[in-house]
């Protein structure tokens, strides 16, 4: 059977084992990868701070924490790579554009985005308990809103709150809740918990329990979406994926605990941070920062 193709991440850790056993250049190659934990290795490498060694032993720890994701490539295999493995991955690099540090891939192109104010013909009302859904079908999309008014609607306009692409389906809020700004003593806390927890990533301090209990709320309203400003807080998180948002759920509880002394969940922390999209997390958190911090 063939070998299946790299996967993107793949070839990203496959291009900075070879900057740092010194194969390739660091321009044309580091600047196009798209995870910051790669990026960061790469970057304590050429800045000094970390040597070839450990480099090596930062990329083996990397694959270990994150071994469901690389099939082709394994602790045991990476620094043994075939030619043809090798070129594959940076063709593969080369292409992209270069990526400002934390920057994402373009997505492909969707008609509706969330977020995006709609206005679709009403073809169905359902009444389900104390709520009327009203259903239409637009661009190929079925469209789907709720309302406790039960008016009969020909048309219905709102906002697009989620959408489920692989069924076509479009979630619009006919009304602000989820929109509305975030109080200013929200904000504030908030400010303090996202420069604290990038704080933890860089030199590992600890928030306050405080600052974590802010953590734990945050993502408790990312999940459960029941705070009027529950989608301002997410665009200013540059809209985390709910997979991620869960599995972030699981890491501030360990903070909630470490931020109380516990011995242990301090140690799963710092050994097993990357099972908890650290990327991603550092990316939403520096998003939030950026937004939140006064200008």
């Amino acid at each position: 059977m063939a070998k299946r193709p790299l996967t993107p991440r793949e070839s990203e850790l496959i291009a900075t084992a070879l900057f740092v056993i010194g194969t390739v250049p660091y321009n044309g190659h580091i600047d196009r990868l798209e995870s910051l934990t790669l990026r960061d290795i790469a970057d304590d490498y050429l800045s000094g701070k970390r040597s070839v060694t450990e480099a090596i032993d930062a990329l083996d720890q990397y694959i270990h924490v994150r071994r469901h994701r690389f099939k082709n490539v394994t602790p045991h295999n990476l620094w043994t790579l075939d030619d043809r493995t090798e070129q594959e991955a940076l063709r593969y690099i080369v292409r992209r554009p270069e990526l400002k540090k934390g920057q994402t891939l373009n997505k492909k192109d969707q008609p509706y985005q969330v977020g995006q104010d709609v206005e679709f013909k009403v073809d169905k009302h359902v009444d389900r308990g104390q709520f009327r859904i009203y259903i239409g079908k637009q661009n190929g999309f079925t469209f789907k809103a709720q309302s406790k008014d039960k008016d009969k609607l020909k048309a219905a306009s709102g906002w697009i709150t989620h959408m489920d692409l692989k069924d076509r389906l479009v979630f619009v809020n006919l009304t602000d809740f989820g929109r509305q700004p975030i109080d200013p003593e929200i904000k504030q806390a908030l400010e303090a918990m996202s420069a604290s927890l990038l704080g933890w990533f860089a030199t590992a301090t600890l928030p306050t329990e405080d600052e974590a209990k802010t953590a734990k709320q945050m993502i408790a309203t990312l999940q459960r979406r029941d705070q009027p400003y529950w989608f301002t807080l997410t665009t200013a998180m540059n809209h985390p994926k709910p997979e991620h948002v869960k599995r972030w759920g699981a890491f501030v509880n360990l903070l909630v605990k470490a931020s109380t002394g516990d011995a242990s969940a301090i140690e799963t922390l710092e050994t097993q941070e990357d099972k908890y999209f650290k990327d991603a997390f550092l990316r939403a958190m520096r998003a939030l920062h950026g937004e939140l911090a006064p200008k």
